[in-house]
């Protein structure tokens, strides 16, 4: 099974020119733990609530105008969408992240895949190994 088929569609990206405040902000209303930093839908950054916390500054006056840029990790590590899913484990596994940029063979953001959405996967995978195991075991 290829990452494509189990990540995320949906990926909020910003520029690097976006401010920090915004990007505080996105992150709050939606609900979410990350923004992929994108120029011409080609990642060139990742900010986590993570770096809010450690670089951030979380919302200071300064945060206003403080560009995202700022406080990115920019060594973003990325994962094409028809890597298989043991791969994208390993990559993340070996790089030490919990989110991975999906993208396609120009390099362009198409999704997202992080660690919660492998546990989903492997908790249905697990569930339907155990339905089909308990349908075969002999009834006691």
């Amino acid at each position: 099974m290829n990452i494509y088929t189990v990540c995320q569609n949906n990926v909020i990206s910003v520029t690097p020119d976006t401010t920090v405040k915004f990007v505080a902000d996105l992150m709050k209303e939606k609900n979410i733990g990350c923004v992929v930093i994108a120029e011409n839908n080609k990642p060139v950054g990742i900010v986590t609530d993570r770096d809010f916390a450690i670089r951030g500054g979380y919302l200071c006056e300064e945060e206003e105008t403080r560009l995202i840029s700022e406080i990115m990790t920019e060594d973003v590590r990325t994962i094409r969408k028809d890597t298989d899913v043991f791969d994208a484990i390993q990559e993340m596994k070996s790089s030490g992240v919990r989110r991975l940029p999906v993208v396609d063979m120009g390099g362009r953001l198409v999704g997202l895949i992080t660690l919660d959405d492998i546990i989903r996967l492997l908790a249905r995978e697990l569930g339907e190994i155990a339905r089909i195991i308990g349908k075969e075991s002999p009834k006691i």
